[in-house]
């Protein structure tokens, strides 16, 4: 029988596979120097006593926004100044309330309890902010998480206009470049923000990524230079996407740990993939908003179902109308119980999910059948279905 102290002793490729996950932040972050100089710079005034603007980060996934921001701020805290960062996952806490309680907790130090009106959270979080005159700035990731994100916003912005001393300032961080445009008109007047747009990294930048990461998790010699640039860029080929390729490097260790190998080749970034290539599908769809995933799930349905409109000269692949496509959605919605949204909302949604390459969206043109667009599941539809129904159960 296997024993914990014979898998001690197996030490096998890895030194600290901590280092090659997506939430491990390095010294340096490679190919994102002028992204980190450009946060630096519109947050210095807080150090100097002065409110820094709000500003808001884009980009896909694995494209370094929280890394280089949450980088930012331990430089920013270890100032000492009267100012200071603090970052919350809008996954977790996706409310205004629950903002503003954990803002209160945790930064103002005050023991309020759950359920403590917010206009008493407010009051508390103003009061302590001009006291000590303090510059705090929120980083929220995921912004677009946050179920009333324009009273948020209006919140956190006009609190300024009731402050004497201190200043409250936001960093938004959002996979989805046109986020703000969804914005209310009153909340997005009062931002006066400034705006980043991490690109995707090309394989270059991806293979110094592996390379700089490796060095730490894996023993001398354990890993071969061209299974680095086959991760590197198999993932850029893909998503120019840094946590793909840190997958692909850790799935492709554990598969050489359990054969055995002491280095880490091509095959191995090769047995690793499909495996990676699932897992990055199902958390994409995971982690999209409510409404997102509901009308991927009416598209899948229709897929199923067999209703589709095949254009001339297509591939043979389902195609469906927007028309159609919302109609499923609706019908999803309703099933679901969830208030469907508007087809202007809807059309947002359907954009998002194209972005991430979870559809393909093209336009009809002029003369086939009116001006509409043609929708194309990039995935499977059975297991679209089921993650999606997963998550509703």
């Amino acid at each position: 029988m296997l024993t914990f102290e014979e898998l001690m002793e197996k030490t096998g490729v890895f030194k600290d596979m901590n280092m090659l996950s997506p939430h491990y932040v390095p010294d340096v972050l490679p190919h994102r120097e002028e992204e980190i100089g450009a946060i630096m710079k519109t947050l210095a005034p807080g150090l100097k006593n002065s409110k820094p603007k709000n500003m808001f980060l884009y980009g896909k996934t694995g494209t370094g926004k929280t890394c280089s921001t949450k980088m930012v701020m331990d430089k920013f805290n270890a100032m000492n100044k009267n100012a200071l960062m603090r970052y919350m996952n809008c996954r977790i806490y996706d409310s205004r309330y629950k903002i503003i309680f954990k803002i209160v907790n945790e930064v103002c130090k005050d023991d309020a309890k759950m359920g403590y009106p917010l206009s008493k959270l407010y009051e508390s979080m103003l009061e302590w902010v001009e006291q000590n005159n303090m510059h705090v700035v929120i980083v929220l990731d995921e912004i677009d998480m946050v179920n009333d994100v324009d009273d948020l916003v209006y919140t956190m912005t006009r609190i300024n206009d009731e402050l004497e001393r201190g200043s409250v300032s936001i960093i938004g961080i959002s996979n989805r470049l046109h986020f703000k445009e969804k914005l209310d008109p009153r909340s997005k007047s009062a931002l006066h923000e400034k705006e980043l747009v991490f690109r995707p990294y090309n394989a270059t930048h991806l293979y110094e990524i592996l390379k700089q990461r490796s060095e730490g998790a894996f023993l001398k010699d354990s890993v071969d230079d061209a299974a680095l640039r086959m991760a590197a860029a198999i993932a850029a080929r893909e998503t120019g996407d840094a946590r793909h390729a840190l997958k692909l490097l850790h799935k492709a260790g554990i598969i050489a740990n359990d054969a055995g190998d002491k280095k880490v080749t091509e095959k191995h970034v090769e047995g690793a993939r499909k495996s990676v290539d699932e897992d990055l599908v199902v958390e994409a769809i995971t982690t999209l908003p409510q409404h997102e995933q509901i009308a991927l799930y009416g598209i899948s349905l229709l897929q199923l179902k067999g209703s589709s409109y095949k254009r001339l000269g297509d591939d043979g692949q389902d195609v469906f109308m927007s028309g159609e496509v919302y109609e499923s959605y609706a019908k999803a919605c309703k099933n679901l119980s969830v208030a469907p949204r508007s087809a202007r909302w809807f059309s947002e949604y359907l954009h998002d999910l194209d972005m991430l390459g979870l559809i393909a969206l093209t336009s009809s043109g002029k003369g086939t059948r009116g001006q509409t667009r043609f929708i194309k599941l990039a995935y499977d539809p059975a297991k679209i279905k089921s993650i999606v129904e997963k998550m509703f159960c």
